[in-house]
């Protein structure tokens, strides 16, 4: 059975703050939990109610219901229970018979019941339970006590002082405000007052996806933490229906139960004043009156505490008394409200959704305004808007103008497609698509089509899509242009046909050049860029910063369009992680900004990569994670592998067992041709053989990998490093040919491109090839030449992974003291990345050398520059700004200071220094 704790989500910074104020021993406490109904307040309690129990407490619970607020006693007898055997025979005669009648126990034989002797009763019970142990009293739904319950209770809060007993209540907030609670009578400083808010759009997706076991469209989620206003349990309500989320659907009935009195007991002059107030986007007083021509129309309605009437605008008290309000009117109320709206508001785009949800049937001249609203919705960010206005354009659009209803419906598949909803605009665009016959205008839409397929499903098909639309576009440039473009990117996706797919961008951009398309131009260009990057084509860098110079034509388009994007890919391998790392979080701000959701997997996906280079293996699984809810949401296959495969390679690294997420990953890429999450999910597994000390067993993972790469000519060392993984494996093996031949391909890549970080590689796997050979001498050289360049683009994984092997040919060398300094830095770096599985190896090595710990001397003049700096208590991110340094130079320094004075903490840091200061002045 699930913990409460397990049911838990959103809530984690609550329940630790709960869980931290607890102590075990000190004196009488109480916490509170307040909130709104079905905001989640019951399922932190019995979380915390839990947690207490794992901290020692013996939990008193009741959970009072509103049906029994008037039944005496009945929550000190819940509370009670079965601990009243314990105490009852401990307590003075009085006491013991005063409770025994208040809980039932006993016949009052017709005497009255003496309440403050049970209160009495109740306080000496809770001082003898506690004398073996904390106690914890938790009442949920505290406002439904019983009188005569809550008397007793307060009685015993007064006087309890310094006994170990906690009181956890929780309470609507409304009752809240209204009453003293019982935690009135401690001392203001032993009271935790927690006020539960709304979950936020991502704890609110997670919490729906756990408990319905469904992942929904992105648009849809969005609508529903609108809705529900982040609500908890009226999100699980609109998400087990969510047809009834259309505007004048009623409400799911437990929902509607809730909120349709409040409305339906309005005069209805003030029903059709809030049905013009929901209908409205931005409703004011005079805006309401002016469409009911009544003044005053909303006094009713703030008096029964259904709007805010504040600075002239109207608020609901929550979203679902809007909706509920408004699918309350009849269909004919609603149609005159939204005419009336439409004739008043000036937006265009309101103003159009305003006519299109009053007209009775087709209408050009509406259709057209819904037209305009949609490009001005897309054009400030809001393609779901967009999606929506021009489905509507679309089905108002009279029979006889088909040209433009295909338009509009294409239209609105492709803005699905932009905020998220991959599966209704496949559907759409395919329905288009079967409508029309071969030439330019349903080449457009297969561009469209392609798109789309392209991130859902099948990225061989998207490619066949693009091809077919270049063919039938016939004398049209601009729609050929795009489709050229389209399937270079395809093709430079699945890493096959790269030279053609530099020909069809080079295509594309001249075709885009010609018409003075700017942003098509930089979008042609940056997959120009990509094709040629992965070939190892020196002129990629030409191309790169001509692709840059069409960025500001191209802001206003889709991230995955911009040639920033484009250029951060491509600057990530070439040993940039840390600066792109920047350019991907402004893009994702931007998208969410702009409303790009379609982009931000990619987007998060790419973050991730970053994050594994740069060593912050936590962050870059949060990243991984991200990018595939985001995806998953949106009907992204492909996007859903190559989240797995990234979060596989994260965890390889740090040493987890990964199989069972680098498999699925393999599974889905192979269905959707996704070749990146291919390449990464097997990278990680060959990674963890090769970890595990199983090196068959890795060469068997990558043989295939380095096989396709070499035959599709992908010469750019930074998307083959696993191409290093395998030299190691095939040189463990004693297969030292082979090893020296393929790492001879790699290091000629990474010389003619200058890739420092696969030279520092490079030089490591031939350190172990040497010392595999015998040459102890010549490998260590070649270790040390590889921490050169390791500090021109600081990879800890890979530095730390150098360090171990260094460490390891210095004491085959017999030099204790070297090995002992590079093998306790390497266990440094990898407890820093929390790399256990290499962690691991390199203490065992370092065990291998016996022989007393080096002394604590021997830091470099920037080692101790930065040491001092930390142990005054400066931050990692002060100690860079103070020496001119990055963080991560900070980080990687800090943790060699660490290894070579076998410490683990900034404390132990700073009493050593402080330590040995002291002793150099004595």
């Amino acid at each position: 059975m699930a913990t409460a704790a397990a049911d838990l989500v959103g809530r984690d910074e609550e329940l630790a703050a709960i869980a931290g104020f607890l102590e075990a021993g000190a004196p009488a406490c109480a916490v509170t939990i307040e909130g709104e109904p079905g905001i989640g307040k019951t399922t932190l309690w019995r979380a915390a109610v839990e947690a207490a129990a794992g901290r020692g407490f013996r939990a008193l619970a009741a959970r009072p219901a509103e049906s029994e607020a008037k039944l005496a006693f009945s929550s000190l007898a819940d509370l009670l229970g079965e601990a009243l055997g314990d105490v009852l025979g401990e307590l003075p005669l009085p006491q013991r018979r005063a409770l025994e009648v208040a809980l039932l126990l006993e016949d009052a034989k017709g005497a009255r019941l003496d309440r403050r002797a049970a209160a009495a009763g109740l306080l000496g019970s809770l001082r003898a339970l506690s004398t073996d142990g904390p106690v914890v009293v938790a009442i949920d739904d505290v406002q439904w006590l019983d009188r005569p319950s809550a008397s007793a209770l307060e009685f015993a809060a007064r006087r309890l002082r310094d006994e170990p007993v906690a009181l956890l209540l929780a309470r609507r907030a409304s009752e809240a405000a209204a009453e003293p609670g019982l935690e009135q009578s401690l001392p203001e400083e032993r009271v935790l007052r927690l006020s539960i808010g709304p979950l936020g759009f991502v704890e609110l997706n997670a919490l729906l996806h756990e408990r319905l076991g469904t992942v929904l469209p992105r648009p849809l989620l969005h609508r529903i933490h609108e809705l529900s206003g982040g609500n908890p349990f009226f999100a699980l309500e609109l998400a087990r229906r969510p047809e009834r989320l259309e505007a004048g659907r009623g409400l799911p009935p437990t929902l509607d139960v809730l909120v349709r009195g409040r409305v339906a007991a309005l005069p209805e002059p003030a029903r059709r004043a809030l049905l013009a107030a929901a209908a409205a986007s931005q409703p004011t007083v005079e805006l309401v009156e002016r469409v009911v021509e009544a003044p005053d129309a909303l006094t009713a309605a703030e008096g029964a505490n259904i709007v805010l009437l504040e600075h002239g605008s109207v608020r609901f008290e929550h979203p679902l008394l809007a909706s509920a309000a408004y699918a309350a009117a009849d269909p004919g109320g609603r149609r005159d409200v939204h005419r009336r709206l439409g004739e008043l508001t000036r937006d265009p785009e309101e103003r159009a959704r305003h006519l299109a949800l009053a007209a009775t049937g087709p209408d050009e001249a509406v259709a057209a305004a819904l037209d305009e609203g949609a490009a001005r919705a897309r054009a400030r960010g809001a393609p779901a808007s967009a999606a929506e206005l021009s489905e509507q354009a679309a089905l108002l659009t009279p029979p006889e103008q088909t040209e433009d209803a295909r338009r509009r419906a294409a239209d609105a598949g492709y803005y699905h497609f932009e905020s998220g909803d991959s599966r209704r605009a496949r559907a759409m665009l395919e329905e288009v698509s079967s409508q029309l016959a071969a030439g330019p205008e349903r080449a457009a839409v297969l561009i469209r089509l392609a798109r789309v397929r392209s991130y859902s499903d099948d990225l061989r098909a998207a490619t066949e899509l693009f091809l077919q639309a270049a063919e039938e576009a016939g004398e049209d440039k601009f729609v050929r242009a795009r489709a050229l473009e389209g399937a270079a990117t395809q093709l430079f996706r699945q890493r096959i046909q790269l030279e053609e797919a530099v020909e069809f961008a080079k295509t594309a951009a001249a075709l885009a050049g010609d018409l003075g398309e700017q942003a098509l131009l930089g979008e042609a260009l940056g997959s120009q860029l990509l094709a040629e990057a992965t070939l190892g084509r020196p002129e990629a860098a030409e191309t790169l910063k001509a692709a840059l110079a069409q960025q500001e034509a191209a802001e206003a388009e889709r991230i995955l369009a911009q040639p920033k994007w484009t250029a951060a890919i491509a600057r990530m391998w070439w040993d940039e992680p840390a600066a792109v790392r920047e350019t991907y979080e402004e893009l994702v701000e931007h998208g969410r900004e702009s409303g790009d959701e379609g982009s931000l997997a990619y987007v998060y996906v790419m973050l991730a990569q970053a994050d594994v280079l740069l060593g912050d293996l936590e962050r870059a699984e949060r990243d991984a994670v991200a990018a595939g809810e985001i995806a998953e949401q949106a009907g992204q296959q492909t996007l859903v592998a190559y989240a797995h495969a990234v979060r596989a390679l994260a965890d390889a690294q740090r040493g987890r067992a990964t199989e069972a997420r680098a498999e699925a990953a393999l599974a889905l890429a192979h269905e959707t041709q996704g070749t990146p999450a291919l390449q990464f999910a097997t990278a990680a597994l060959g990674l963890l053989e090769l970890s595990l000390g199983r090196a068959e067993d890795a060469v068997e993972r990558l043989t295939p990998l380095v096989e396709f790469v070499r035959a599709e000519q992908i010469c750019e060392p930074g998307l083959v490093r696993f191409v290093v993984d395998q030299v190691e494996a095939l040189g463990e093996l004693g297969r030292l040919d082979e090893a020296g031949e393929l790492l001879a391909w790699y290091e000629t890549n990474a010389e003619a491109l200058g890739r420092r970080s696969a030279l520092a590689s490079a030089l490591r796997c031939r350190g172990l090839l040497a010392a595999g050979a015998g040459d102890l001498d010549g490998s260590l050289a070649l270790f040390e030449r590889a921490l050169e360049q390791h500090e021109a683009v600081p990879l800890p994984f890979d530095r730390a992974r150098t360090l171990l092997a260094y460490g390891a040919a210095l004491r085959r060398a017999k030099r204790k003291a070297d090995a002992r300094s590079a093998l306790e830095e390497a266990v440094a770096a990898f407890d820093s990345l929390d790399a256990a599985t290499l962690a691991e190896k390199a203490r065992s090595e370092l065990a291998r050398i016996g022989g007393r710990r080096r002394s604590e001397g021997g830091l470099t003049a920037t080692e101790r520059q930065i040491a001092e700096l930390v142990a005054e208590g400066r931050s990692n991110k002060e100690v860079a700004a103070a020496l001119f340094v990055s963080v991560k130079t900070v980080e990687a320094n800090l943790s060699r200071v660490y290894a070579k004075l076998g410490i683990r903490s900034r404390a132990a840091l700073a009493a050593q220094l402080t330590g040995r200061e002291a002793k150099s002045k004595t």
